[in-house]
């Protein structure tokens, strides 16, 4: 029972921000694997804003079709802890996309001028 719950924990894993920088595509690995980086700005209005670099694997990529800096997204989030295979003992983490959804804070988000709305 605690195994599903930690599951359902990780399946939840979202962060919403504005994109900062979205990198390009590199093949890594000996099976030339795709990857892309993005970037995430903390929305606040604090001073000092966190963030949070995203990597997209494979066909995840096209997911940033149509995506551009500024815009506001929400990701869904597969975290791992990876062991250093140059250095034993040491340890990093792995943030990967699994699902992105356009925000409404999007600068490309466009209006719908033709509705027919009383208000």
């Amino acid at each position: 029972m605690e195994y599903y719950r930690f599951i359902t924990l990780l399946n939840r894993m979202q962060y919403t921000g504005s994109v900062k920088v979205i990198g390009q595509k590199e093949e890594i690995g000996a099976n030339a694997l795709i990857k892309q980086t993005v970037v995430l700005e903390e929305n606040t209005d604090r001073e000092f804003k966190g963030g949070l670099a995203v990597d997209f694997f494979k066909e995840k990529t096209e997911l940033l079709d149509g995506i551009k800096v500024g815009d506001m997204i929400t990701v869904y989030l597969n975290t791992r802890v990876n062991e250093s295979k140059t250095q034993a003992g040491k340890f990093f983490n792995s943030i990967s996309c699994w699902k992105l959804e356009k925000g409404e804070g999007s600068e490309s988000k466009s209006s719908n001028k033709d509705d027919d709305l009383p208000f």
